[in-house]
Parts: structure tokens; sequence; C-alpha cells
């Protein structure tokens, strides 16, 4: 591994995004990939014998680093904000916190105008909100998977899409006013995905995503090669 990678993997531990946008097809010498993340999704998450709709904003990092000529791995991490709707302990309230996961992905078909790529991820979020009287406190992992295609539009614009597959596992906690511990999920589901990415320079990228399925969301991003 190199470097690079470990001293970025370190900085988001120790400050603590699905990565932005497919990989770049190409044999030239770029091996690191740096974006800003700004990210909204909103999903029902199934408590048991009730269902909130819970709406995640991310504001985050994401890097990664091409090993080989068929697989890329990467760190993202950032800040997180959540709301919900009707839950008793987290009406009228944003709780906040962090995220963080780790990627693997590659380019397994290209040719001039077009390319195939795969995505695997793992993302693990914790946000929170204390008073005097009342802390709660909600994680969960999202292991997650994407399949698509990227077809070159014009010589600065790609639109890229596919599918993806993914589930939620988490844990509400409460106490004070209220005291509980509750499960949470949110079933595998299937979804697909829809980008587009300008280039804006040499090795600059600005994109936009949407995506539904496990969530139902919108990214930007901002991204460039190294």
């Amino acid at each position: 591994m190199r470097a690079p990678f470990v001293i970025c993997f370190l900085l988001i531990i120790s400050s603590s995004a699905h990565a932005a946008g497919p990989l770049i097809p190409g044999k030239d010498n770029k091996v690191l990939d740096f974006s800003l993340r700004f990210t909204q999704n909103k999903a029902p998450f199934d408590y048991g014998a009730q269902s909130y709709d819970t709406v995640n904003r991310w504001i985050g990092i994401s890097w990664r680093e091409k090993i080989s000529s068929s697989i890329t791995l990467g760190m993202f991490g950032g800040s997180a904000y959540v709301t919900q709707n009707n839950n008793p302990v987290t009406a009228g309230i944003e709780l906040d916190g962090y995220h963080a996961g780790f990627s693997a992905q590659g380019i397994f078909f290209t040719t001039a105008r077009a390319a195939l790529f795969y995505a695997l991820d793992y993302t693990y979020q914790k946000v929170d909100n204390k008073t005097a009287t009342q802390t709660v406190v909600i994680d969960w992992s999202e292991p997650h998977a994407q399949i698509g295609a990227i077809v070159k539009l014009a010589p600065r614009w790609r639109m890229y899409g596919g599918g993806n597959y993914g589930y939620v596992d988490g844990q509400e906690r409460a106490s004070g006013n209220i005291n509980h511990t509750l499960n949470f999920s949110r079933a595998t589901r299937a979804g697909g995905f829809l980008g587009i990415d300008l280039t804006v320079d040499v090795d600059g990228y600005v994109g936009i995503e949407g995506k539904t399925g496990l969530t139902r969301g919108a990214e930007i991003y901002f991204k460039r090669r190294f």
C-alpha cells in the first residue's frame, strides 16, 4: 500500500464519501483520485412496529488509489446530519455526527467511448443529540454494491448509470426522559443510479448523480486526479 493512501486513511479516522462518480478510464500514470462531496438521501427506516422517514445529509471527502490495473481502493468520511419524521425521540431535532467507510472499484471493459465498471463499499455512520434531559444516539452500517456503464457524450462530458444493491442495519439508543434500545433496518433492496460529469480541466471534474433503491437522493461532487 502506497504511503499517500495510508496518510489519508489516518487523517480520515483522526478527524472523524461512497466515492464520487465512477473511475476515469485510461492508461495514464494517474493513480490518486480526491473528491469533495455534498449528498442528501431519504429512506424509511423500519423499527418493527413503525417506520420513520429519515433524511441523511453528508459533507465529506473521498480518496481513491489505483493499486493495480483492475482494482482501485478508497476511503471516505466526513460530517453527517440526520432528521426523522414522527419518531418521538427525534422529532423536531437534527442529529449530527460522522460517516466513514471504504470502497473497492474497478473497470472491467473499456472502448474508446464506453466502459463497464463495478463498485463495492461499506459505510458506518453515527449521529447523536444531547440535551439536559434527553440523549439520543443512532448508528448504522450500510454495505452497498454497484455495476454500471460510462458513455462519453462529448470531449468534456460523460454520462454514467446502472444498478445498485444494499441494506441498512442499525440501532437507536435513548436515555433520559425516555430510555430504550431499538434495532432498525432497511431490507435488502435493488435500485438504479444515473449521473453526468464535466471535465473542467485536464484532471478536474464536477458532477451530479441521482439514485433510487435503498435510498432516494442526489449528490454533487468535485473531483481531481493526481
